[in-house]
Formats: C-alpha cells, structure tokens, sequence
C-alpha cells in the first residue's frame, strides 16, 4: 500500500523516538519533575537536574520552587553516595542538549545559587546527578522526600551556564 515510502515511514517514525529505539541521550529530569510524580520514580535511575548544595550535614539536589502553582514542600533530593550498590550510569552518557539547555533556563528563573561571602562557587553549582530515587519514610521525609543513590563523584556532572 505504500510501496517505496514504507521504509522512509518506519525511519521516520524511529527517529522521531530515540530512548524508545536505541541507547540515545539521556534526557535530564528536573527535581521537580521526579517530586512530582515520585512513586513512578521510586526504585528507578534518573539524571536528576538542579542546584547541587555541599555543606557540613551532607550534598543535596534542589529547587527554591517548582512553579506552575506545583507545591511541593521541600523541593529536594538527598545525595547518598553508594559505591557498591549505585546504578551504573549507561554505556553511552550523555546529556540531551536541547532540554539540558531548557531546563536548566526554566530552573534558574525561580532558582539561585547561594552567594557566600567568601566567594566560593564549591557550595552551590548547578549539576545533573546520575542515581536511584528512593522513597523516603517517617522523620526523613521531613527534610527530603526522597534520596538519589549515585555511585560516586563519576556520575556528576557540574554545568557552566
């Protein structure tokens, strides 16, 4: 029925779904994103997208806000590095520009990074972190919802905007 247009469809419409046909970009998710709908995230690997903060009680991901009248109490992903038992990032790691790049715009428009009065950048930087989303339970959940278990200081990836 279509004849010599039947392979040009079929490629067209592979191409059209990258992750679905083949190990493609990873496309980042915001930590809004995965708070918002988490009980799909539960359990399962993500590059995880936002304000990455170092202090003396630990490494968070996080987001002043999420926007779009979404509340979420506390916008934030604890860091837990597991070298043993973090996902293994995919073969091929790399990041979808294109929505790295329009994400990263959407967060900074209600996100900042901390200014400290030694003028260090070490503190807070925008990063996506490769890692596990666990579920959070009991007095935990009261200073994040959720932890992503990454394997290591590899599965980082600090951003320059």
């Amino acid at each position: 029925m279509l004849g010599p247009w039947k392979p040009v469809l079929v490629f067209g419409v592979l191409a059209a779904f990258p992750a679905t046909c083949a190990d493609g970009p990873l496309v980042p998710m915001t930590v809004c994103e995965v708070l918002g709908d988490l009980p799909a995230f539960d359990g399962k690997p993500v590059a995880a997208l936002g304000r990455y903060s170092f202090r003396e009680t630990g490494r968070w991901l996080a987001e002043q806000s999420c926007g779009n009248n979404i509340a979420i109490a506390t916008p934030t992903l604890w860091l837990v590095e597991d070298s043993q038992n973090g996902p293994r990032p995919p073969e091929n790691f790399e990041m979808d520009g294109i929505a790295l790049t329009r994400k990263l715009a959407d967060i900074r428009k209600r996100t900042t990074l901390g200014k400290f009065r030694f003028g260090s950048t070490d503190y807070d930087r925008w990063a996506v972190v490769y890692g596990r989303v666990e579920v959070r339970k009991g007095d935990a959940a009261k200073t994040a919802p959720a932890d992503l278990d990454f394997r290591g200081d590899g599965v980082v990836v600090f951003l320059n905007p």
